[in-house]
């Protein structure tokens, strides 16, 4: 990190010691809890596609509904999935009353009848993203287009009533490809999950290099990064998730993604909020080394 300036040096210290900072996952308010309460890895890999898949709204709601599907699978949800021979039974009995926002029942077992097919097409969901991952990919761009585009195609028929999705499913929404420009802060948190190890991440995929992970970029994360200087683009898309990436690669080249928690916190926490006024910048761990919170606590004393 020679080559950084004191702004910073002083942001990547300040960085690395907040995201060591953070509990255990099973410990968090964070949809991870329930992948991390599973015991094997399989039900970690299906729990977390699910968390991750819903993990948009508000974090209660968020909590409610992944808790809901969880839940109706059990304490095996692999052995669940394998078990479904009416997928549209599932949505109709197992599923009635659900709703996440826009998503109702019948698509919240689109998403699970997806996972299932995954798994029975690859063996298991880690071959089936790894294999996605060529050499020559600079990061998981590749990697997430193709498999978008594998899982869309499936035959939709058996849950869906259709061999292919309509252009305006809800379903799509789960699936998005950073080939239409998308942040696809979801998968990225997905992958973020089974790749990274510690006690926030997973590590169940080492096929995967960390290095190659881009950062879940929600308005959250685009917000602290913006005034932190790490983006200056103004739309939280695929784009700018790349430039806030390659800019905290520049404090860690090998796990540039780590930083995701610290940086997505200070959002949901209510300290880095959409009004710089109404933000609680003395509480910031990060404020001496933005540019605007460190203005806001001298004018103040």
């Amino acid at each position: 990190m020679s080559n950084l300036s004191p702004r910073e040096l002083a942001l990547a210290d300040r960085l690395n010691r907040l995201s060591r900072s953070y509990a255990a996952a099973i410990d968090q308010r964070d949809p991870i809890r329930f992948a991390a309460s599973c015991e094997r890895s399989e039900d970690r890999e299906v729990v977390a596609w699910i968390a991750s898949a819903f993990a948009y709204g508000r974090v209660e709601t968020i909590l409610a509904s992944v808790g809901r599907l969880v839940a109706t699978l059990g304490s095996r949800p692999t052995d669940a999935l394998d078990r479904i021979t009416d997928w549209r039974r599932f949505a109709r009995e197992e599923l009635a009353g659900f709703r996440h926002r826009f998503h109702s029942g019948e698509d919240a077992a689109a998403l699970l009848y997806a996972i299932a097919r995954v798994r029975g097409e690859a063996g298991s969901l880690r071959p089936f993203f790894e294999r996605e991952l060529r050499a020559e990919d600079r990061d998981v761009e590749g990697l997430l287009s193709r498999a978008v585009g594998r899982i869309l195609a499936l035959d939709w028929r058996p849950v869906a009533g259709r061999r292919t999705l309509p252009a305006d499913s809800p379903v799509r929404f789960f699936f998005p490809s950073p080939a239409s420009g998308s942040a696809c802060k979801r998968w990225n948190l997905y992958l973020r999950w089974m790749v990274r190890r510690d006690a926030m991440d997973f590590g169940l995929w080492n096929s995967i290099p960390a290095n190659r992970l881009v950062i879940p970029t929600d308005t959250h994360v685009h917000r602290v990064a913006r005034r932190l200087g790490l983006t200056h683009r103004k739309a939280a898309d695929w784009k700018t998730a790349r430039e806030i990436t390659d800019h905290l690669a520049r404090f860690d080249p090998e796990d540039p993604v780590r930083y995701d928690y610290a940086l997505c916190e200070l959002g949901t926490i209510g300290i880095c909020r959409p009004s710089l006024a109404a933000s609680v910048c003395s509480d910031c761990a990060l404020a001496e080394a933005c540019p605007a919170g460190r203005r806001r606590i001298r004018r103040a004393a």
